[in-house]
């Protein structure tokens, strides 16, 4: 009894474990599952795994136990403040630092992550169908509209073709983007056989669509992650049976 005595007046389990001397039980208990997994020799290859690995364990046998706690407390309130500062009988310091303490995971938490990523999976496949969508409307525009040259009309932001049937139209320049300035003499447009001032530009949407295609990839692969996170980190919350 006396050298657990003087264990427990010189070792701090509660920083061992990361946590504040104040913790309540099911505090103890994460911190010890997360430190075991950190430190268990067949998870790293540190040599130093398996020594770590026993003060871990060391420390939630005493702190996970009510009675023992409340031991262990009372031991290092009474003998901690008489053990000599320089004394050569003292006990060394904890063999490791203490990790840096993060926000301790909640079931509330890990549900808000899962929650997250399906509502982030539901926005990937709606910008999946969108994409699609203009993709298909703008090859269907292009395939009903007809291409033709127009002559930029000078300081006046018009442009001025003429239509397979010979009629002339003057209509405002359609812009396109990166192009605000509308440089040289003349540009390609497209403008509908059923109302010839109906015009677009004569340019291909591969770009946007890429690009939007990009957004919703990267919202298809994040909102599984974040799902099989959140439920990974339940499972880890959830009290075996």
């Amino acid at each position: 009894m006396a050298t657990r005595v003087r264990d427990w007046a010189t070792v701090d389990y509660y920083a061992l474990l990361g946590i504040d001397p104040g913790a309540d039980a099911e505090t103890i208990t994460r911190a010890y599952r997360e430190q075991a997994k950190q430190w268990h020799p067949d998870a790293t290859a540190d040599a130093a795994a398996t020594e770590r690995f026993h003060d871990v364990a060391a420390a939630y046998e005493v702190l996970g136990d009510r009675g023992t706690r409340r031991e262990y407390d009372r031991v290092r309130a009474e003998l901690r403040p008489v053990v000599p500062a320089g004394s050569s009988d003292s006990a060394p310091v904890p063999r490791a630092p203490a990790p840096r303490r993060s926000k301790p995971w909640t079931r509330r938490k890990a549900i808000t992550v899962m929650i997250s990523g399906v509502l982030l999976t539901v926005l990937g496949v709606g910008a999946a169908l969108l994409t699609w969508s203009m993709h298909e409307h703008d090859a269907r525009q292009r395939a009903r509209f007809v291409p033709v040259v127009a002559a930029r009309l000078p300081a006046s932001g018009y442009v001025s073709f003429v239509t397979r049937s010979g009629e002339r139209i003057r209509v405002p320049e359609p812009r396109r983007h990166g192009d605000p300035s509308g440089l040289g003499p003349t540009t390609k447009i497209r403008y509908d056989p059923a109302n010839p001032e109906h015009v677009i530009v004569d340019d291909t949407s591969t770009a946007r669509d890429i690009t939007f295609a990009i957004v919703a990839l990267k919202l298809l692969v994040g909102g599984p992650v974040f799902v099989a996170y959140g439920a990974r980190r339940l499972r880890a919350l959830t009290p075996a049976r």
